[in-house]
């Protein structure tokens, strides 16, 4: 998604591209069952509306940016958020997997004195 997002300016229709990532954020989001991580995807998909749409994007211009460059850094921003709550469910379950072992170890010591 973030290769999509850098490699395609938007400011204008691009229905393909906008298609697309929909597609690529649908998957993300079928795999995972979170509602923070579905939450950050939804945004992504509704910036990428307006980046990939024909004056969508006029409204998020900015004095020193375009309203597309600063839908991609929305959208990018998002992903890399999406990222970092990936990362976080991880340690999560790796922390619950090490305490599960630990559990285990120390019963079988047990049984074993």
């Amino acid at each position: 998604m973030r290769d999509l997002i850098i490699r395609h300016r938007g400011g204008s229709r691009d229905e393909r591209t906008l298609s697309k990532l929909w597609d690529l954020s649908r998957k993300a989001a079928a795999a995972i069952d979170d509602s923070a991580c579905k939450s950050l995807l939804l945004r992504a998909d509704g910036y990428g509306a307006d980046l990939f749409s024909e004056s969508g994007h006029l409204k998020w211009a900015r004095t020193e940016m375009s309203g597309a460059y600063f839908l991609r850094l929305q959208i990018l921003r998002e992903l890399d958020a999406f990222h970092a709550r990936l990362l976080e469910l991880q340690l999560e379950a790796t922390r619950h997997a090490v305490a599960g072992l630990a559990d285990n170890l120390r019963s079988r010591r047990r049984s074993a004195a």
